[in-house]
């Protein structure tokens, strides 16, 4: 079957926004005739809203996720020689966009129950490092990633946290806190494959801190600090008001969309257990279903299920993926490569192994999720995968 033919894809754009149209055409007529392309008053509109939607004082738009890491980096004097530790695991903008400002990235291991960084073996691995400047966490598919040790570590000595929050709009962590509640700052994606997409590459920041947001704003507009007065070298990094207005459109439906995510993803996780699928720590068996759901988050904290991620014993994942798009059912591999193992960053792979990432590549299986999918094709979704799974 071919792409154009898939019954059930991996996500449903149009579907997505057919109920929106006539807002989104409307706002897009507003804007036609007020002449303001770049900026102005839909992009204020739309950080008040963030801000706000988030519990943060401050929320600066720019271009992308991968810009807002960046911006937010080098608004924190993050530069040539520092080091700064991040996951093995994650969207290879986490770590190359270190790299573009000079830095260092110090890779670490993952917990095999979240997909998250390991903060033990992040204090392992940098703890001989006495130069790392700052930890670059990542909320993977949507689960805040829980620093535990590294986090009080951090908080003693002043290093920020920046946290990549691509992924994880509207989540919490265990003790409730929203994203960007115990970070210095989070990068968040709007790319239109997100949970809060745009229709057209956007992104963000939000922060409790007033100066490092200033900074950001100048730093997204080539560092200008007045009129034709420029202090320091920024980059064109403006948020779009189109995107701007579509996006406070988009928030004012995340919360429903977040709550169908969860209820799908927890259909998903209940017929893969009735069908004797493993749960996060058990070991992987000859007479058991060959998959493994990731460790739930226990209220207060929720995830937001970016996407619905299992794991496949590995020398089934590949025929699997092979018979599921076989039958007209979207799936994804993320990530096929530790961060490590791209050519582009094999000059900082780690002396001693990153085995968790390098499991999790052999693993690890997106299925299809998405607010309009509806549980009659998630149970199509289980039905094929148990039974080739079973032969």
């Amino acid at each position: 079957m071919s792409g154009s033919e898939i019954a059930i894809p991996m996500q449903d754009l149009a579907l997505a926004h057919e109920a929106l149209e006539p807002e989104l055409l409307a706002g897009l007529a507003k804007l036609l005739a007020s002449g303001r392309f770049v900026q102005g008053e839909p992009v204020r509109s739309f950080e008040a809203e963030l801000a706000r939607y988030c519990g943060a004082p401050h929320a600066v738009g720019c271009n992308s996720g991968t810009d807002a890491i960046w911006l937010a980096l080098r608004a924190l004097d993050i530069g040539p020689g520092d080091a700064v530790v991040c996951p093995g695991f994650s969207f290879f903008a986490s770590a190359a966009t270190l790299v573009r400002l000079g830095a260092r990235p110090i890779f670490c291991d993952i917990l095999p129950g979240t997909l998250n960084l390991d903060p033990e073996d992040a204090l392992r691995r940098a703890g001989t490092d006495r130069a790392w400047k700052a930890v670059l966490s990542v909320d993977l598919f949507g689960r805040l990633c829980e620093l535990g040790p590294l986090e009080a570590h951090c908080r003693e000595r002043g290093i920020p946290i920046v946290e990549d929050a691509a992924q994880s709009i509207g989540a919490r962590d265990a003790s409730g806190a929203p994203v960007g509640g115990r970070a210095r700052v989070a990068c968040l994606s709007f790319y239109p494959t997100k949970n809060l997409g745009a229709l057209g590459d956007a992104g963000g920041v939000i922060t409790a801190d007033g100066e490092l947001a200033a900074r950001i704003a100048r730093l997204r507009a080539h560092g200008e600090s007045a009129p034709g007065l420029y202090d320091e070298l920024g980059i064109n990094s403006r948020l779009d008001s189109f995107q701007a207005m579509a996006l406070s459109i988009k928030l004012r439906h995340l919360d429903r969309w977040t709550e169908a995510r969860r209820a799908l993803a927890a259909h998903y996780d209940a017929l893969l257990l009735a069908h004797g699928a493993l749960t996060a720590h058990e070991p992987f068996s000859a007479d058991r279903l060959a998959v493994k759901l990731l460790e739930p988050a226990a209220a207060p904290a929720h995830a937001t299920y970016h996407r619905y991620v299992v794991r496949i014993a590995a020398e089934r994942r590949d025929g699997l993926i092979e018979a599921l798009r076989g039958e007209g059912i979207g799936c994804e591999v993320y990530y096929p490569r530790g961060l490590h193992q791209q050519p582009a960053l094999a000059a900082f792979a780690p002396a001693q192994p990153l085995i968790e990432v390098e499991r999790a590549t052999r693993e690890c299986l997106a299925l299809p999720l998405y607010p309009e999918l509806g549980s009659a094709k998630v149970e199509q979704v289980v039905e094929t995968l148990v039974r080739h799974l079973s032969r």
